[in-house]
């Protein structure tokens, strides 16, 4: 099969499809990485309006929207764009942010009706209230709110786009014992035609397309497209990009243990939402960054049983 550099396929793409999926691996830094600067190409650009994300909340997308323009912003406000989303530790690893500081980059360096927009695809909420029931309900209606989010930012407003959201959110099809219909599948049944995939290879996590797991894929940062059937049935994404070996690796960054003020509200928000949350964010943890989050969490806790008339 013919294998396209990177720029070529998504530029031939967006000739025919208003949306280009490109599938991120959590904890993986090295595909964000390979993606940001792929979208930084001068060869994309005029190519597509919007970079649709998952890891910001749309509470921030005025404030986004003009430090993505090159307005003068206070780059305190850029943390608060990841901080506030259901999985703020799961966006902790800077690449995240770095996105953002990249793409402002390149629009600095376009004429202004040249530049893109970045969309934030995450629902707004409320940390305040947010408790462990709430959460799980947010969790459960994210693939809708994804799609409503990008009907109403892009389609809706006859845009073209690429979308970066984790793998399992970009399929054609539901995973075999998928509790949610995907977000490429719930655009693709309102919009046939209208959005290909394209999902990094990594031989843990797999493409979800068995075709090509048995298959060499290795087209040094090349892209090359898979068969539309499988033994499987329909193949559940189009074409795939070989970045090389890739390490997964998780655990939380040091930086989120150094910064004592956000970090206070990680363990109080994890408080909120329970034992479970708290067990989950620890496994995330090295032994050194474990001794530091209990140590906060007992301050926490003391703090929360004090006598208020004190």
């Amino acid at each position: 099969m013919t294998a396209s550099q990177p720029e070529t396929l998504i530029a031939d793409i967006l000739k025919r499809r208003s949306l280009v999926g490109l599938g991120e691996i959590h904890w993986c830094p090295q595909v964000m990485a390979a993606i940001t600067t792929l979208l930084e190409s001068p060869a994309l650009e005029g190519t597509f309006d919007d970079i649709v994300v998952e890891f910001g909340s749309e509470r921030h997308q005025t404030w986004l929207d003009r430090y993505i323009s090159g307005e003068d912003m206070e780059e305190a406000g850029l943390d608060a764009v990841w901080h506030d989303t259901l999985y703020f530790l799961l966006w902790s690893p800077p690449v995240y942010a770095e996105f953002f500081r990249r793409i402002r980059a390149v629009n600095l360096k376009r004429s202004p009706e040249r530049r893109v927009r970045v969309v934030l695809a995450e629902p707004s909420i409320d940390w305040e209230t947010l408790d462990g029931e709430t959460f799980a309900r947010w969790h459960e209606q994210r693939e809708r709110a994804y799609a409503e989010r990008i009907e109403q930012e892009v389609l809706g407003s006859g845009r073209r786009a690429v979308l970066v959201f984790g793998l399992r959110h970009l399929t054609h099809h539901s995973l075999s014992g998928a509790r949610y219909m995907p977000l490429a599948e719930r655009l693709i049944k309102h919009y046939p035609g209208i959005i290909e995939l394209i999902h990094p290879y990594h031989a843990e996590k797999g493409v979800f397309s068995s075709d090509y797991l048995s298959q060499d894929v290795r087209h040094n940062g090349l892209m090359i497209p898979v068969a539309s059937e499988s033994s499987d049935g329909p193949a559940m994404i189009d074409h795939i990009w070989y970045l090389g070996v890739l390490k997964r690796r998780i655990v939380l960054p040091d930086a989120l243990f150094t910064d004592t003020a956000w970090l206070a509200t990680v363990v109080a928000r994890l408080q909120q939402l329970g034992e479970e949350h708290l067990m989950r964010a620890r496994k995330m943890m090295t032994a050194p960054q474990q001794g530091i989050f209990d140590a906060c969490l007992a301050r926490h806790e003391c703090s929360s049983h004090r006598d208020p008339r004190l």
